[in-house]
């Protein structure tokens, strides 16, 4: 499915200001005692690679739906892009990923091993360090700035958190559905739709229905997005999504999609699924059988569907522009019904 119309033109904008600001930091990096050039020459490469640039879209629309003129958020949109790469950084060395938008991850182009590792690490958390210079240098004195640094931290609170508790599930009894949508929602929901939306309208000023509103949105469609991302992570061709093939039943993570299988599978199912998970030497191929078998996949598109819906719903609110409802509506579509 094409991406909507406003995604790929901020895609284009967004990439230039990225492109900009990294050469403005090229300095920093020339002025170190010990040569980290090529260090600076793989991140440029990891943040340029693509993506959707969704949250820094959405930013843009947060703004515009708290009445500002979007323009005015763009480096603010910038910083939530940069966030995003910290995150995206951090969690493919702890997965141990290889791949990532079509090309290797930050931590094996760096060598793959402890040095690489550590080195990949610490400039995710330089992305970070610059998404809060992007944001905070908004210009907007007093409470804006304050209210975007409030919701950042807060978000960031919920996806570090969320992703402990991703890393201990395998290890920890098995999550019901609930629990699973609970730990999604903390690890992924938060930071990509309802965090960007409200540091826009934030920045904007924004008064409290719109920030009512623009939640009532972004929530489910958190959720729905995370089980679109699980679809993905199960079945989708690496060739498409530039991500490892079924990388989510070899990293054995606990998803809608395994909750669901586990609760109708028949027991010799249920046996060679909890078997195969995180086993990187297991039938895939099996596994996804089973996920098909018992239901899950049909059950969890129909869950995301209804999220969706929901999330629909939630842009009737009165005081919404007519052209940010129309592009999130757009955004929610694709986003539930994407290949990549």
């Amino acid at each position: 499915m094409k991406p909507p119309e406003f995604l790929l033109q901020y895609g284009k904008v967004a990439d230039e200001r990225l492109r900009a600001f990294l050469e403005t930091k090229r300095r920093r990096f020339e002025q170190l005692p010990v040569d980290l050039s090529d260090a600076r020459a793989l991140l440029s490469d990891y943040l340029l690679r693509g993506g959707k640039r969704l949250r820094g879209a959405l930013v843009i629309l947060g703004h515009r739906a708290a009445g500002g003129d979007g323009e005015a958020a763009l480096e603010a949109s910038i910083g939530v892009e940069l966030l995003h790469a910290y995150l995206l950084i951090h969690d493919d060395f702890m997965d141990g990923d290889d791949l990532r938008r079509g090309g290797p991850t930050l931590h094996k182009s760096l060598g793959g091993d402890h040095l690489g590792g550590s080195l990949a690490v610490l400039l995710g958390s330089l992305c970070q360090a610059w998404a809060y210079e992007l944001v905070l240098g908004y210009g907007l004195p007093g409470r804006g700035e304050r209210h975007a640094a409030k919701i950042m931290s807060l978000a960031l609170e919920e996806v570090t958190l969320g992703q402990m508790a991703d890393l201990r599930a395998p290890r920890s009894a098995p999550l019901d559905a609930r629990g699973i949508l609970a730990l999604e929602q903390l690890k992924t929901g938060s930071y990509t739709f309802e965090m960007p939306l409200l540091l826009g309208a934030a920045l904007a000023g924004g008064q409290a229905q719109i920030f009512d509103a623009l939640s009532a949105y972004a929530r489910p469609l958190g959720q729905a997005f995370q089980i679109a991302d699980d679809l993905l992570g199960s079945f989708g061709a690496p060739e498409v999504t530039g991500k490892p093939n079924a990388s989510d039943l070899r990293e054995g993570k606990r998803t809608l999609l395994v909750a669901r299988a586990l609760e109708q599978a028949s027991p010799e199912d249920a046996a060679i699924l909890r078997a195969g998970l995180g086993n990187r030497q297991a039938d895939v191929e099996q596994l996804r059988e089973i996920l098909r078998r018992t239901g899950a996949v049909d059950f969890a598109r129909a869950e995301a569907g209804r999220l969706r819906d929901e999330a629909l719903r939630a842009l009737e609110a009165p005081g919404l522009p007519a052209d940010v409802a129309a592009a999130l509506r757009e955004i929610a579509v694709y986003t539930v019904s994407r290949t990549t």
